[in-house]
C-alpha cells in the first residue's frame, strides 16, 4: 500500500510583474520568499498605485488575512522573478491552536495592533469600514512576533519533508538488538533517515520533531510502518536464502502521540504485516513516557495492541518524571533504558544504583529490559552482570539500510563459522 498522492503545491515561481494576490481577496495561504523581491502596494481610487513595502529573501507576507480571517488589504506582485514557499492556512493555525493560551492571546493582540498601525494615505469609500494602514517601513510578517530564524527554517523543512515523503526520498535503517548472553541478534529497531537533496543529511530529531508538531506525522507514520515491514520482511527473506533456517526476529517501530490518535493506525499496521507475511508478535511498538502523559487514549491503544498480537515497549525509560508510577500501569512487554544512563553508569555511582534497581524491578514485573546506546565492551559486560538481557548500540552496529544490514549479517555469520 502506497502513500496517497495529493496535488498540494509547496512552492511557486512568479515572473517579474506577476500578481501573487490582489487587494480584497480572501487569503488562503502565506508566503516565504526564497529568492527574488516582492512589492506590496495599494491602489487608490484614481487607480494610482502606492508602494507599501519591498520584501526580499527570508521574509514572510500574506499571513495577516489568515490569522484574523480578513480580506487582503494590499496587493502583492513579483518585483523580479521570485521563488516562494507556500505556507498553508492549516500550517499556521495548527501551530497557533496548539500554542499556550497566553501566547495565543498575545498573537491576537499583536494582530489587532498591527492592523491599527498600518498606515497609508488611501481614501476610504463608503462601503469600506476601515482603510488600509501600512507604513512603508513596517513589516507585517510573522517574524514580527519574534519567532526567529529557527522557525523560518522549520517551515522550509516542513515543506521539503512533504515533498520528500511524496517523492519517496526517505529511507528506513535498522539497528540490531543483541542478546548480551549469546551476542546473537534477536531483532532490530526501525529508524527513519532523510538525506535531503537540498540540505544533505538532516537529523531525525529535527525532521521527526517537525512532523510531530503537525499532522504530517500521520502520513509519515503510515509510510514508516509500511516501509519498515516491507524491508524487515526482505531482510528475513535474504537471510533465509543465505543461511537456511534463521531464528525468529522482531522489528521495533516508534509510535508518536498523534499516531495513537489516528483512527487508521491499526488498519495500516495490520495490512502492512499481513502483506509482508509478518506475524504480529514480531512487531514491537515503542512509545515514550511523553506519549503516555500526553495521550488520553494510550491505555486503550495498548489494550488494542495486545488484543491483536502486537507487543509494546516503553522507550527512553528514566528520562521523564513519572516513570515509576506509569510502569505499574502500562502493560508493556519491554523497557528500553535510555542511553544517558548507560553513558553515566561507570562514572556516577548513583546512576549505576538506579540503573541496577530499575532492571531488578522490571524483572519483578515480568518485563524484558533492553539497554540503548551501548558503545563499549565494558558497558555491555556491566549491563549483563546486573541482569540486562538485551542491548543496542554502536558496539554491535550502527543503523544500516536494508541491503547493508543483510550484507553485515551474512558477513558476521561467515566470520563466526570460520572461527
Amino acid at each position: 500500500m502506497g502513500i496517497k498522492k495529493t496535488l498540494i503545491e509547496y512552492s511557486k515561481v512568479f515572473s517579474s510583474g506577476d500578481y501573487i494576490f490582489s487587494e480584497g481577496e480572501q487569503g488562503d495561504s502565506a508566503f516565504l520568499i526564497e529568492a527574488g523581491q516582492v512589492e506590496l502596494f495599494v491602489t487608490h481610487e484614481n487607480s494610482q498605485e502606492q508602494l507599501v513595502s519591498l520584501l526580499g529573501p527570508g521574509e514572510i507576507f500574506g499571513e495577516m488575512s489568515i490569522l484574523d480571517n480578513q480580506k487582503r488589504e494590499v496587493s502583492a506582485r513579483a518585483k523580479s522573478e521570485v521563488v516562494l514557499s507556500i505556507i498553508t492556512k492549516k500550517q499556521l493555525l495548527e501551530r497557533i491552536d496548539s500554542a499556550d493560551p497566553i501566547l495565543r492571546l498575545i498573537i491576537a493582540v499583536l494582530i489587532d495592533k498591527t492592523r491599527d498601525t498600518i498606515a497609508t494615505s488611501k481614501s476610504i469609500t463608503q462601503n469600506r469600514k476601515h482603510s488600509v494602514k501600512e507604513k512603508s517601513n513596517s513589516k507585517t510578517q510573522i517574524t514580527d512576533l519574534h519567532l526567529g530564524l529557527d522557525v523560518i527554517q522549520k517551515i522550509r523543512y516542513e515543506k521539503q519533508l512533504h515533498e520528500a515523503l511524496e517523492k519517496n526520498e526517505l529511507e528506513v535503517h535498522f539497528q540490531p538488538i543483541v542478546s548480551l548472553d549469546t551476542q546473537n541478534i534477536v531483532g532490530f529497531e526501525s529508524l527513519t533517515r532523510w538525506n535531503s537533496p537540498e540540505n544533505g543529511k538532516i537529523s531525525p530529531d529535527v525532521f521527526m520533531g517537525i512532523a510531530e508538531e503537525t499532522s504530517l506525522i500521520v502520513p509519515l507514520g503510515h509510510w514508516i510502518i509500511e516501509r519498515s515491514c516491507q524491508d524487515f520482511a526482505a531482510i528475513q527473506s535474504a537471510l533465509r536464502k543465505g543461511l537456511g533456517n534463521i531464528p525468529k526476529l522482531f522489528c521495533s517501530i516508534n509510535v508518536s502521540g498523534r499516531q495513537i490518535e489516528d483512527p487508521d493506525f491499526f488498519d495500516v499496521l495490520q495490512r502492512a504485516t499481513w502483506a509482508n507475511k509478518i506475524k504480529p508478535n514480531q512487531i514491537k511498538l515503542e512509545i515514550t513516557e511523553r506519549v503516555i502523559v500526553s495521550s488520553k487514549k494510550v491505555m486503550q491503544w495498548i489494550e488494542k495492541c495486545r488484543e491483536v498480537g502486537y507487543s509494546v515497549a516503553l522507550d527512553d525509560f528514566g528520562t521523564g518524571y513519572s516513570s515509576l508510577s506509569y510502569l505499574s500501569q502500562i502493560d508493556a512487554n519491554n523497557i528500553k533504558i535510555d542511553k544517558s544512563f548507560v553513558d553515566a553508569m561507570e562514572s556516577d555511582n548513583k546512576t549505576f544504583v538506579i540503573l541496577k534497581s530499575v532492571i531488578q524491578m522490571a524483572h519483578g514485573l515480568n518485563k524484558t529490559v533492553i539497554s540503548e546506546g551501548i558503545e563499549t565492551a565494558q558497558q555491555a559486560k556491566i549491563l549483563k552482570q546486573i541482569g540486562c538481557r538485551y542491548g543496542q548500540g554502536y558496539l554491535f552496529s550502527k543503523p544500516l539500510s536494508k541491503d547493508d544490514m543483510v550484507e553485515f549479517l551474512l558477513s558476521k555469520t561467515s566470520k563466526k563459522k570460520a572461527a
